[in-house]
């Protein structure tokens, strides 16, 4: 692209969000308006026809609304999805309370330095409506909607594109999402001793099969600096606790095809990285994805007896779409960039394509997305979420159980005494 385009682009970009914040200064945003005043209308002129199969075969007919990485599923691993309508996406009445009482507070900076402090002013809700660069959707990203805290069950399988399935387990995950910045559950908007620690997030993560895994645990808090997790494993066999830092660049979540970093799409910080917006445009995403939770329905959304035994069935809908580029400020980062397709009603990451040191595109990661159980109140949770390693022929699949938000988790559930509790 042309400078001049570019600048231009920019121009464009500073200009609608300026008047976007002119315009709710006075909290305007309401349910019925949320997408149009954080984000942007999609573009329906050239949606497929609701209840239509895109597939190799006529993908090329719909290639500008279709992800590049799960254009390569389609034509390397036969994958397929079903359009739907599209359906707006809003937030919970907390959230859209706190991001109107809150407009104009938020301020980044682009830091040279990724373990410097790049955000000042946050207190809740959307930090950007409107965002006028890519840096702004990364923090919209990072403090969308998702409920304050959430308890999950679900299922991982290993999957070869020749073999099949290779094993699999099942997890619990607890994590109070939102120890500051908090919406739903008093103390609102921040948990004090969370605050006064400068943690963001709990988490603990269990697995409950197979069997001589049972009770492997992992806990680890999230700080408010830019800084690398920091918790525990605790083994049962041993009944020993190590100390752990977790989501240290590249490592691998469980030896699975998934990188730390790399779940719900990106769990590094906003700081770490260089970001740009490649493009702001409408297009096809799992959003509304229409899959079914529980222990029965793995099997019946996942593929698993016909090559390459990781294909899903799940509903796609045309949605309005930030395309970033993003690069990594650190040297060592396994990726040489990553390109995110961030919904820009939710702010949910949808699809991920991830290139190795080469420029060669080598992972490609999708959240297929669930309507809410109750919109006004509670988040969406993800129906299935899927990373290919694409150079390998390997697959990590994940499927959800049971999901549970706003239940009221508190930080003393998140000691090193409970999770020896837990995992015996």
């Amino acid at each position: 692209m042309k400078r001049g385009s570019i600048l231009a682009m920019v121009a464009v970009f500073a200009l609608t969000a300026a008047l976007a914040h002119m315009a709710i200064a006075q909290g305007s945003i309401t349910r019925d308006n949320w997408g149009e005043a954080v984000g942007f209308k999609p573009d329906l002129a050239k949606a497929p026809d609701p209840g239509m199969t895109i597939n190799s075969a006529n993908m090329d007919q719909y290639g500008a609304l279709i992800p590049e990485g799960a254009k390569v599923l389609m034509k390397k691993y036969n994958y397929s999805f079903t359009t739907k309508a599209y359906e707006p996406w809003v937030p919970a009445d907390t959230y859209i309370a706190a991001t109107n009482a809150n407009v104009g507070k938020t301020k980044v900076t682009d830091v040279s330095n990724p373990r410097q402090k790049g955000i000042d002013g946050y207190v809740a809700g959307l930090p950007f409506p409107h965002p006028k660069d890519g840096l702004e959707v990364a923090w919209n990203y990072n403090w969308a909607y998702g409920g304050d805290d959430a308890r999950n069950l679900f299922s991982v399988y290993w999957i070869s594109a020749k073999g099949g399935v290779e094993r699999s387990e099942d997890w619990t995950w607890l994590y109070i999402n939102r120890a500051v910045g908090r919406t739903d559950i008093n103390p609102k908007p921040a948990i004090k001793e969370a605050l006064d620690k400068g943690i963001q997030y709990y988490s603990v993560t269990t697995a409950l099969t197979p069997l001589d895994k049972k009770g492997f645990s992992a806990l680890y808090t999230r700080m408010i600096e830019p800084k690398d997790q920091q918790g525990f494993i605790y083994i049962p066999a041993q009944r020993k606790s190590t100390r752990f830092a977790f989501g240290t660049r590249g490592d691998a979540w469980n030896n699975t095809d998934l990188l730390y970093e790399d779940v719900r799409g990106y769990l590094g910080y906003p700081e770490w990285m260089n970001w740009s917006i490649k493009e702001k445009t409408t297009m096809l995403m799992p959003m509304h994805s229409g899959i079914k939770h529980g222990k029965d329905q793995a099997s019946k959304t996942y593929d698993f007896n016909t090559a390459p035994h990781w294909n899903f069935d799940s509903k796609w809908e045309m949605r309005p779409t930030y395309v970033l580029e993003v690069t990594a400020k650190f040297k060592d980062y396994p990726y040489s960039k990553m390109v995110f397709y961030v919904d820009a009603e939710s702010y949910y990451i949808t699809v991920k394509d991830a290139y190795d040191k080469k420029g060669q595109l080598w992972k490609v990661l999708v959240n297929a997305w669930n309507a809410s159980a109750n919109p006004r109140s509670l988040p969406p949770a993800i129906g299935a979420s899927l990373v290919v390693d694409l150079q390998s022929e390997h697959a990590t699949a994940f499927a959800w159980q049971k999901a549970e938000f706003n239940v009221g988790l508190v930080p003393d559930e998140f000691t090193l005494a409970r999770l020896r509790k837990i995992g015996n």
